[in-house]
Parts: structure tokens; sequence; C-alpha cells
């Protein structure tokens, strides 16, 4: 009777292995004996780390693309709701595939071989889906931003990615509860940047003290 495939299994524990020691430090003796299996069993499965790091990672950055598609056809919301459900969501994959989705923070943009290059490209639909998104709010008057719709997406994407920092799961409802704080933290910039922005223009330029 043949044995069951230890393949999710391989892929979590490659996952926590990337997290906790990094890419460079794991290796595929440490992340078999997470579950049990010879290096050799390894490569049962997969032919390199680095085709093991495909594998983590894939899975959260299709769930992502997957979500942000179907929000950018829900035209029937405000764009602030949106973004709510954006964030949201943003959370929710964190916590669903957590490591793999901060390991895809901290580890694929460093690999540029063929069969990581499709991931520049999901990073670049993703940034371009949020600033689309903002640049909408602004056109309703939903927004008042301090700069470009482009600036204000790549800080509210930096303010989701820094996460990989301190995040940990706890449960929905709860990471539900930090993706809406997030949220609020987010609006109230992009609601009030553009009028603080017009009262800081005037004030004088303070060099820092020297040293």
């Amino acid at each position: 009777m043949p044995r069951p495939s230890r393949w999710p299994d391989l892929v979590r524990a490659a996952g926590e292995e990337f997290r906790e020691h990094g890419y460079d430090n794991a290796t595929l003796e440490s992340i078999g004996a997470r579950v049990g299996i010879l290096k050799g069993s390894v490569y049962n499965y997969v032919g390199s780390k680095e085709e093991l790091l495909l594998a983590v990672v894939d899975r959260p950055a299709q769930a992502l693309l997957a979500e942000l598609d179907r929000l950018r056809a829900d035209t029937g919301s405000s764009v602030a709701m949106r973004l709510r459900e954006l964030i949201r969501t943003q959370v929710r994959i964190f916590s669903d595939y957590y490591p793999a989705a901060f390991v895809y923070l901290q580890h694929v943009g460093r690999f540029r071989s063929p069969v990581f290059a499709r991931f520049d490209d999901m990073d670049r639909r993703y940034i371009a889906a949020v600033e689309s998104l903002l640049a909408e709010g602004v056109a309703k008057g939903e927004f008042s931003l301090a700069g470009s719709p482009a600036v204000a997406a790549r800080a509210v994407v930096g303010m989701l990615d820094w996460m990989q920092h301190w995040f940990t799961p706890q449960n929905g409802e709860a990471d539900a509860r930090l993706a809406d704080d997030l949220f609020a933290i987010a609006l109230g910039g992009l609601l009030a940047a553009g009028g603080v922005h017009s009262l800081t223009r005037g004030l004088p330029y303070e060099a820092p003290p020297q040293g």
C-alpha cells in the first residue's frame, strides 16, 4: 500500500524553516527533519531548495491576486470600503498562509531566475491596483492625498508589508480587528493628508543640528 504524500507537510516545514533561519541558512536536511524524513527522501518531491521556496511562496501570491481581482470588479462599494476589504484580505492571507506569505516578502525579490520572474509581474500588478484604487478615491472626492496616488499606494503597501516583522496570527475575529485598526490609520491619512500638506508647505525648513 503506497504511503501518503508528505508534500503538504514538507511545504509547511519549509516555510517555517525559511522564516526562522532564512533561506541561506536553511537546508533540505533540516527541512526534512521537521517532518521526519531524510534529506534523500526530500528529493523525491523537489530537485532543489529553490524549487521548494517556489512552492512555499506561490500559494499566498496567487491567493492575494485572486482576491485583488475580485475587489477590482466590485464597483458598487465606495473606494474606502474596498480599501478596507483589501487590507482585511491582506491580513487574512498573512494569517492563513503564515509564515509562507512573509517568506515571500523576505526572499523572493532577491531571485532573478526566470522561474521567479513572474513574481515581479505580480508585485507590479498589486501596486498598480492599489494605486488605481486610490486614484479613483481622489477622483470621486473620497480622498485628499499629500502626493501622487503612486506614493500613497506604496505607503499603504509598505505599512502592510512591514507586518512581517511583528505580526503573529491570532484568530479570525482578532485579525479582522487588527486589519480595521490598520485601515483606520491609512484612511485617516488618505482623508486628511492633502490638507495637512498644504499647511506644512509654508513652514520654514530647519536643518537638523550637527552632532
